[in-house]
């Protein structure tokens, strides 16, 4: 793997950070532990600074195939596809005559032994400046300098425009205009630092103020986000595969935020929050887990929303013996939306002198790093869940300045025709096309309620101490990627429920108590990936059938063993309409307060019903891995 002097740099600073940290360990001694009180003529003062850390190795081995989705796993890397196209000159009438063109797709196929080789370093400290004042601080350094077959783009003779889309980088988030759009992340193509706490925490008797970089967790439901509503997620560390029972810890994106809870004499807690509005972070094109097809360029337009703000308000307590708690929020919806976009590029059709000014008023780039073939381009629309035929409609209606002299025309419904006019123009691009989406955001108003219960029973069953939990999200006019990747984005009210049940259960009588959990979640008018489920059910020959909701069940246990030394973990995410499962189970040996190696296995399968591109979990679903982590906290 070629290195660049940067990137070695950035090697060379991610292991110094690490050695700094393990000579902090070390240190301690020499302060009697990891809290330090200040002192003054004999008396310790209410001044107080405690830190502590962690260090950790975490691998993950491949053991099936390539991500599709990136170039080195595109299903149709040497696959020879006869195009099947009008012919005519282009610009002209196209006639009823048929040419076959036989075409293969450049790329080699990589084969990869490890998904994932990461090494991380935690540092948090806190400084207590008296009784009610504080201020909290939290380092994160990540780097992977792994050996991985990576995408080359001289390899295949691509020159696509975009930072992104030549040589894999792991970590960078790119938006337009952004150099950081983090303010308190720096990050290059194999490592990241971040500051994701740092603030200020003022505490006196009920009341409690946060200000600075924080992320919020509301909710009671595991696994599922519902009520979970304040902060985006962070795809770039291992995706959603990570352990399930540390749910969305390392998961959310931080961001500037004032927060100010308040508990009542009657036990009631108000908790609100005004922060700046942080998007989800994509894993990028070429990595591991990425999950938009790399023959498309995503243009990032958070930096038109950088300014923006998100709200919140939450009251929680217990009414009789029930728990309530009440959510509302204005926020943009951190996901965001996906539509067609202007290329910009001026890259001329072979052949064709000046089409270059035309093609860039289009979507479409023309470069080898595309779509080659109809065929690919319905199967990687079903994939995205996506519609092959209305998408390529839109990609000429919306942008007909450039699609309308071109010769493109709207094919309706059809889609062998729709496949004689993708083909025509892959034809005649002499390699592939590109696509190019933009990504923006849209304000949402979201209205949750939750409730909770302890059931009462005989000592010892099943039915004692069992705790229930119900929440329910609903967002009117929610904003969802049109499956046409039209101009105009779907409008739909959506309402997200989410019932879970977990409770700590004696199975074995030799063995301490197992913590059981088990939920269902029903959402009506997208996945859990938040794609409208009016694009769900294409393939190859079809364009989507779409689907009337969502539904997914989760069964998780953790079983310790005696001495707490042991314990055995099983997850497993069921999607019983849409065909798929997760099933992930998981050993940890922690022999002392401050060594734990952790082992689990992601097995998935999104085809359980036949057709993949129903199933959330068929997104990932070659992303069948070991994972081993080695760590150590101080």
């Amino acid at each position: 793997m070629k290195q660049t002097r940067k990137s070695r740099r950035w090697i060379y600073s991610s292991a110094g950070l690490l050695a700094l940290t393990a000579a902090s360990v070390f240190a301690q001694d020499d302060y009697s532990g990891t809290t330090t009180n200040a002192e003054s003529d004999g008396k310790s003062s209410s001044f107080n600074i405690s830190y502590s850390g962690s260090l950790r190795y975490d691998m993950s081995i491949a053991t099936a195939n390539e991500n599709p989705f990136n170039q080195r796993g595109n299903l149709f890397n040497g696959v020879t596809v006869n195009r099947v196209s009008f012919d005519y000159p282009l610009g002209s009438p196209p006639t009823i005559f048929a040419t076959p063109d036989p075409a293969t797709r450049t790329g080699d196929p990589a084969h990869n032994a490890f998904n994932m080789q990461l090494l991380r370093a935690d540092l948090r400290a806190d400084i207590k400046f008296n009784e009610n004042f504080n201020f909290v601080a939290r380092l994160r350094a990540v780097a992977d300098p792994g050996a991985y077959q990576e995408f080359e783009p001289g390899d295949v003779g691509s020159l696509a425009a975009g930072r992104m889309y030549g040589r894999p980088d792991y970590f960078h988030q790119d938006v337009e205009g952004k150099s950081r759009p983090n303010p308190l992340e720096w990050s290059n193509r194999i490592g990241m630092i971040d500051l994701p706490s740092l603030y200020f925490a003022y505490n006196k008797g009920p009341l409690l103020i946060k200000l600075g970089n924080q992320d919020i967790a509301w909710g009671q439901a595991i696994f599922f986000r519902v009520l979970d509503i304040p902060n985006g997620i962070d795809f770039r560390r291992h995706s959603i595969l990570d352990y399930a029972s540390e749910e969305f810890q390392d998961k959310r994106v931080p961001s500037l935020a004032l927060r100010t809870s308040y508990q009542f004499d009657s036990g009631w807690l108000a908790d609100g929050f005004v922060q700046k509005f942080q998007p989800t972070v994509l894993s990028n094109p070429n990595t591991p887990y990425n999950i938009i097809a790399s023959q498309f360029t995503v243009h990032d337009r958070y930096g038109d929303y950088d300014n923006k703000l998100n709200y919140g308000l939450r009251f929680k307590g217990d009414i009789g013996k029930f728990g309530v708690q009440a959510v509302a929020a204005r926020r943009y919806n951190p996901d965001g939306v996906f539509r067609w976009t202007e290329s910009g590029v001026n890259r001329d059709i072979p052949g064709a002198p000046g089409s270059g000014g035309l093609l860039m008023q289009t979507p479409f780039e023309i470069d080898p790093t595309g779509v080659w073939t109809a065929k690919e381009w319905f199967t990687y629309a079903a994939m995205s869940r996506l519609d092959g035929v209305q998408g390529l409609n839109s990609a000429i209606d919306d942008f007909p300045a450039g699609t309308g002299p071109l010769g493109a025309l709207n094919v309706g419904t059809d889609m062998p025709t729709a496949s004689l006019e993708l083909d025509t123009f892959f034809r005649l691009s002499g390699s592939g096309l590109r696509g190019h989406i933009e990504r923006e955001y849209r304000a949402e108003t979201n209205l949750g309620l939750g409730g909770s219960y302890v059931t009462q029973s005989s000592p010892g069953s099943w039915l004692d101490q069992l705790i229930i939990n119900v929440e329910a999200l609903y967002t009117p006019d929610r904003s969802f990627t049109n499956p046409s990747l039209g101009q105009k984005f779907l409008k739909q009210d959506e309402l997200v429920t989410a019932v879970v049940l977990e409770k700590y259960q004696s199975i074995v009588k030799e063995l301490p108590a197992t913590y059981v959990v088990a939920q269902w979640m029903h959402r009506t008018r997208s996945d859990i990936l938040g794609r409208s489920l009016e694009g769900q059910g294409g393939d190859t020959n079809n364009v989507p059938t779409g689907k009337n909701g969502y539904d997914a069940f989760v069964f998780a246990l953790q079983q310790p063993f005696p001495n707490l030394v042991w314990r055995a973990d099983l997850a497993v995410l069921y999607e019983p309409f849409a065909g798929g499962i997760l099933v992930q189970p998981g050993v940890r040996w922690k022999p002392n307060g401050n060594l734990t190696i952790e082992g689990f296995y992601n097995y998935l399968n999104g085809s359980l019903n036949g057709n993949s591109n129903s199933s959330s979990v068929a997104t990932f679903s070659s992303r069948d891995e070991f994972t081993m982590r080695v760590g150590y906290q101080f």
